[in-house]
């Protein structure tokens, strides 16, 4: 299940460092669960997909975590990147090619943050 984050400490509580740690705790687990991968996913044919897996230590499948993929900047604007959580720590990253022409991207850094 999704989990919000923990709310800012209160105007009570500005004061009081534990307060302050918990929300800076909170905050850092929920953007901590990052990875990245270099790879060459290769030729993708006109309608097809190509996948690769980064690792994402903390990733949990079917607990409704949001995936976002942070793409290259030689990025094809013709392939349509999402992810999913496919296995405890493995995050399976999923570029459709849209067009009608193959598509082969160059080798580059991928990144994925999960958010729980």
């Amino acid at each position: 299940m999704a989990k919000p984050l923990r709310s800012s400490p209160s105007v009570k509580e500005r004061d009081d460092p534990r307060a302050n740690e918990y929300f800076n705790n909170a905050t850092a687990n929920f953007l901590g669960m990052v990875g990245t991968v270099t790879v060459d996913v290769g030729n993708i044919l006109a309608g097809a997909i190509g996948t690769f897996t980064v690792t994402v230590t903390e990733a949990r499948p079917d607990q409704q975590q949001t995936v976002q993929v942070a793409v290259p900047s030689t990025f094809n604007t013709g392939l349509v990147p999402w992810g999913y959580v496919s296995a405890k720590g493995v995050v399976t990253v999923v570029l459709y090619n849209r067009t009608g022409v193959a598509i082969d991207p160059p080798s580059a850094v991928y990144g994925v943050r999960v958010m729980p």
